[in-house]
């Protein structure tokens, strides 16, 4: 390996007489090697090329400073010099860098935040096993699209005081609810409070567009959704959201055999796995909130999501049968007719798109 003084010199004279296109084409051949190089390289070998890298790609173009940072992002013992240059770039040529540079230590991360904006952010909350210094930052100083990109990253590592201001913003933002809702670290603690936050919202939420009488509909549907989101928090289903009959019901509804009738024919074979995720599939809820729906405290949330799909008693028996206690003798199935035939087509259609967006 050639010092740094004899490279710089043999550079030299072409990036002086060189036109824009010639040192773009140097910097690809001088990347390139190194990439070619770097898993034999030691570190005072790769501070060679951080030099020669940093004064070739000076004052070229925006394409070729985009291009180069793609290249070198991935390699882990990538020149740390021009990492730190490409990642105080634009955020086009910052972000490769930005989401998967070992090279950057959590003090670059977080004096990168302090100096450059909320895309900056951004991009750095797609990196995988981010500290709790750097995370406890990024929640004081992202807003709130990267408040909302850094809870839904599971690998992000949290202080308990910073996932307590989550929590607190979560009150009034329902996608880092559900972000927050999917963590496996949440505490205990905050997991009941964000159910709880998810009860208030949604209940508000249902108010807002239904009439004041149908209360007990409005209770059934805000305690459906706060179920699916403990259910998903606390992973107390034993129900995974891609599983083999999901597969198949999903191949099945690509296909346009999924129908209706196919819940009835899915019961009458004593498939009640099947029935639940046929149920999902057709109503486009998750396999948790359909679960719920079924199995819940309330038989009535099963009556507005039939009803809503306008399907029929037949359809709407075969998912009660499905519930635990079910009804034993014809007079209490006549009951249940009557109830499912007396909900409102109108509130159903509201109460299923409320469902849905528990999603």
């Amino acid at each position: 390996m050639k010092s740094v003084d004899a490279l710089m010199r043999e550079l030299e004279e072409t990036l002086i007489r060189g036109s824009e296109a010639d040192r773009a084409q140097i910097l690809q051949r001088v990347t390139d090697l190194f990439i070619n190089a770097a898993p034999s390289l030691q570190e005072v070998q790769i501070d060679v090329f951080d030099a020669i890298i940093d004064r070739v790609s000076e004052d070229i173009e925006r394409e070729a400073r985009i291009e180069l940072s793609k290249k070198l992002a991935p390699i882990p013992n990538a020149p740390t010099g021009v990492i730190r240059r490409l990642a105080m770039d634009e955020i086009e040529v910052a972000k490769p860098v930005l989401e998967v540079s070992k090279r950057l230590s959590n003090r670059d991360l977080i004096d990168i935040g302090t100096l450059k904006g909320e895309q900056h952010i951004l991009a750095m909350t797609q990196r995988d096993d981010l500290g709790e210094p750097v995370c406890d930052f990024f929640v004081l100083r992202g807003g709130k699209v990267a408040t909302r990109a850094l809870a839904a990253n599971t690998t992000a590592k949290f202080s308990q005081q910073a996932m307590g201001v989550l929590v607190m913003r979560a009150a009034t933002d329902h996608r880092l609810r559900s972000a927050l809702s999917e963590r496996h670290d949440l505490p205990q603690a905050l997991a009941s409070q964000i159910i709880h936050l998810a009860k208030m919202s949604a209940r508000n939420r249902l108010r807002e567009d239904l009439e004041p009488s149908l209360a007990g509909a409005i209770e059934s549907a805000v305690n459906v959704g706060a179920k699916s989101v403990a259910a998903t928090t606390q992973f107390a289903l034993g129900i995974t959201s891609v599983d083999g009959e999901l597969i198949e019901i999903q191949e099945l509804a690509a296909k346009g055999e999924l129908t209706e009738s196919s819940i009835t024919d899915f019961a009458h074979a004593k498939a009640p796995g099947k029935v639940l995720r046929a149920f999902a599939t057709l109503a486009n809820l998750e396999v948790s909130t359909a679960d719920q729906i079924i199995r819940g405290e309330n038989r009535d949330s099963i009556f507005l999501v039939a009803r809503a799909m306008g399907w029929s008693w037949e359809t709407t028996r075969a998912l009660i049968e499905l519930r635990p206690g079910q009804p034993r003798f014809d007079r209490e199935f006549e009951i249940a007719r009557k109830s499912f035939e007396r909900t409102s087509s109108k509130t159903a259609t509201q109460v299923l798109s409320f469902f849905r967006g528990t999603r």
